[in-house]
């Protein structure tokens, strides 16, 4: 084994490795989805309640599982970033921003009706900024290749 096979070998793996980021990547506007179905169509809190719950785990799996495989790739190339690492960066630190004041405001809103009116108010603003984030961003990333 020559060094041109081993950098042919790490090449392929680098991009095996932004292929899954970009499966994950994607799988991640699913539970968006549902989040402002769930929003939008529930009946009751109380509904609503159980379905977001249900959703919650799946996101946070998702949004863990493009951590990792972030920095995975980011180790790959040297930890050398740009603008477009950057953004991916910035986008995670806003969507776990999102979903941890998400989860807080829960906590307070579930004791009285207005309380909750307002956090489903908020949680729609919320999910719908994060479905044209994600879809500008994976857009944008597709694009300036």
């Amino acid at each position: 084994m020559d060094i041109d096979d081993i950098v042919i070998s790490g090449t392929q793996g680098y991009l095996q490795g932004i292929f899954i980021h970009e499966i994950f990547a994607c799988l991640l506007l699913l539970p968006y989805i549902a989040y402002l179905y769930v929003l939008f169509l529930s009946k009751t809190f109380l509904q609503l309640n159980h379905k977001v719950f249900l959703i919650m785990p799946i996101t946070l799996l998702l949004l863990s599982v493009a951590l990792s495989s972030g920095i995975f790739l980011l180790a790959m190339r040297g930890f050398e970033s740009d603008i477009k690492i950057a953004s991916m960066i910035m986008l995670f630190i806003i969507f776990i921003s999102g979903e941890i004041y998400r989860i807080r405001t829960l906590r307070k809103s579930k004791t009285s009706r207005q309380g909750m009116q307002k956090y489903v108010k908020q949680c729609k603003i919320i999910y719908i900024t994060f479905l044209m984030l994600h879809i500008a961003c994976i857009a944008w990333y597709k694009l300036a290749l």
